[in-house]
């Protein structure tokens, strides 16, 4: 499709106070904002069971879950990224968190309450076509933040503005994040999370996939309508019909209830 097709409708969304803000809720919001992102793409790279990668060359691209993985029958990592929006100049981004939901208990027979690593992607990669092979990052050493992993419930990360504020300053620079697990402490694990592609992501609902929380404060005089969206990326990886909702928004410091925010550290 085009892509200038769906700018106006992107936009539209943006503003809308039904989708957006919803229903409700203040139609315009000023000052302290909270706002919820969807991932726009994502994708799980797996090595396989053996030294040999029998599956570094498959693509997970469009699966309804992902997994982060390394112990003795899978290795595995997740790529997150997420379109950022045009603040007004002079915006303040208080803090920011990833969260992605874990649906499972125990899944693997190990326990749940552990920090699982998170660092930025180091290139560009595309979801239809990133494998264990070609993904950017090869040897993850460099652990820059972590999901504190919790049962059958959103999963978050700690305040990981300082990772993303470059984001919004410099969209290019944009390659999302890699969450990942290194069996160095002698803990091999699998855990699994719902990917955009989940049944409960539809045209108007984020439903449970990956999602990026940022609060701001607005300058003076601006509101909410001063924010816009840009594209979409080309290889975003999202299957439902244009337009689709991409960022709620809601007034206030506190985040709302019925987002069901992990607790944050």
């Amino acid at each position: 499709m085009n892509k200038l097709a769906f700018l106006a409708p992107l936009l539209l969304i943006l503003v809308s106070c039904n989708q957006v803000i919803g229903p409700g809720d203040p139609p315009v919001a000023t000052d302290t904002v909270t706002m919820w992102l969807a991932a726009d793409k994502d994708a799980m790279v797996s090595c396989g069971r053996t030294g040999s990668c029998e599956e570094g060359d498959l693509n997970f691209g469009q699966h309804g879950t992902i997994a982060a993985a390394h112990w003795e029958l899978a290795r595995k990592q997740v790529y997150l990224h997420f379109t950022i929006p045009n603040l007004p100049p002079g915006t303040e981004i208080i803090d920011a968190y990833i969260e992605v939901f874990h649906p499972g208990k125990n899944e693997d027979g190990k326990r749940d309450d552990i920090d699982m690593p998170l660092m930025r992607a180091q290139a560009p990669w595309s979801p239809m076509t990133l494998t264990w092979r070609n993904q950017p990052n090869v040897d993850p050493l460099a652990q820059e933040s972590y999901i504190r992993l919790r049962s059958q419930a959103w999963s978050g990360s700690p305040d990981v503005a300082s990772l993303v504020r470059p984001w919004f300053e410099r969209p290019a620079d944009n390659y999302g994040m890699m969450l990942y697990w290194r069996n160095s402490l002698g803990l091999g694990v699998e855990k699994g999370f719902y990917s955009n592609n989940d049944i409960r992501r539809t045209q108007t609902d984020m439903g449970l996939s990956p999602r990026l929380l940022v609060r701001i404060k607005l300058p003076a005089g601006t509101s909410t309508r001063d924010i816009t969206m840009p594209f979409l990326p080309s290889d975003t990886d999202l299957d439902q019909p244009r337009p689709i909702t991409m960022v709620l928004m809601r007034q206030g410091g506190t985040w709302p209830v019925d987002w069901n925010v992990a607790p944050k550290q």
